[in-house]
């Protein structure tokens, strides 16, 4: 761990991670990626000792609150549209084709 830093989160792989490391910075949160897996070279590593997401001791409670309420991508589940029956992936809540909202989303 880095000094004065401490995990707040982990992930599977480094695309996750860097989305909630932006969603920090966005809020002026500093954070940082730490992952073991060779620079890249064996991404395979992500699995079994997973991406790391560091925040300063001072900002830890407040990004972990951030990262709670966020929107998870990967609790989004694929829908069809009521308004035209079109078949529409996770994580989108209008129908692409005619706008309709998802009636979980309105």
């Amino acid at each position: 761990m880095r000094d004065g830093m401490s995990i707040i989160k982990s992930y599977t792989n480094e695309t996750e991670a860097q989305i909630a490391l932006e969603y920090l910075k966005a809020l002026d949160i500093t954070a940082v990626i730490e992952a073991d897996n060779c620079g890249g070279m064996r991404p395979h590593m992500d699995l079994t000792c997973g991406v790391h997401l560091l925040v300063a001791g001072l900002d830890c409670e407040k990004a972990a609150a951030v990262l709670k309420e966020s929107p998870e991508q990967s609790d989004a589940q694929p829908w069809t549209c009521a308004g035209c029956g079109e078949n529409i992936e996770a994580g989108f809540d209008a129908c692409w084709k005619c706008g309709n909202k998802h009636l979980g989303k309105q």
